[in-house]
């Protein structure tokens, strides 16, 4: 793992205007009600259901599991950022005492929640949200979660306002020693990407389309963002790519003076 030196960062409050839904909820209900699996998994192919779930628990496995183990993560409470139909929360589940999945489509809240009924799975929940602020008020979990992740969610909001927000109530989350794993798209924002941003949706294939099409954000403003919210940057993989992962925790305080 690519470990990284952090420089001072600014803790700051969380913006009441954090709280606003953003309108990327909208086509998320949408592609809920049409074909969860594809919109989740782009990747997937022939609507094949088992394999989106199998995905998932590769994905735990080979990617999340090691990555706890190594920097010595506390298995009591996970919460994912955009768990979509639970795809990871479900494998996840059997490692830690308590998942909590977090939308902001109610389809696809309640989709998770009866699939994880149907499969008589208990300590897993399920809540949709407006936006950030919404995990620390109508549930608060004020620095309880030990593991905070979202894969595959962060690179569709297109509002970098919304991002600040969630970076902010990450910080609050997590416990003292406990682990952020965040997802983005930083791949360079070429010509062919920059025209694509402008053409309409009738144009474009479906999953470039606003709404599924991914957002590319540089490294420079994520990581200031990241340090400016009280997170402190521990490593990285697959850096200037479309899956690039930051691994973080809460900065010492020491650290944010």
């Amino acid at each position: 793992m690519n470990a990284r030196s952090s420089d001072t960062p600014q803790p700051t409050k969380i913006s009441p205007h954090h709280s606003r839904s953003h309108h990327a909820g909208r086509p998320w209900e949408k592609f809920a009600q049409e074909d969860p699996y594809s919109y989740i998994l782009t990747s997937l192919h022939g609507g094949d259901t088992g394999e989106f779930w199998r995905s998932g628990e590769r994905t735990v496995e080979s990617e999340l599991i090691p990555l706890l183990q190594f920097y010595d993560v506390r298995l009591a409470r996970a919460l994912e950022v955009g768990c979509g139909i639970g795809r990871l929360v479900v494998p996840l589940s059997r490692h830690f005492e308590e998942v909590i999945g977090v939308d902001i489509a109610h389809n696809m809240v309640h989709r998770a929640a009866s699939y994880a009924a149907n499969n008589g799975l208990r300590n897993v929940s399920f809540r949709t949200i407006r936006g950030p602020v919404d995990l620390i008020s109508e549930r608060p979990c004020d620095g309880t979660c030990d593991f905070v992740y979202s894969l595959l969610v962060f690179q569709h909001i297109p509002d970098f306002f919304m991002i600040d927000g969630y970076l902010s109530v990450v910080a609050v989350l997590l416990r003292e020693n406990g682990l952020a794993y965040l997802q983005f798209d930083t791949r360079p924002r070429t010509a062919a990407y920059r025209l694509k941003t402008l053409l309409p949706d009738f144009l474009l294939p479906r999953f470039w389309r606003r709404g599924i099409r991914r957002i590319r954000r540089t490294p420079d403003e994520l990581e200031y963002a990241m340090r400016s919210a009280g997170l402190e940057i521990l490593g990285e993989l697959g850096p200037h790519t479309a899956y690039h992962r930051y691994i973080l925790r809460r900065a010492r305080r020491s650290e944010t003076k």
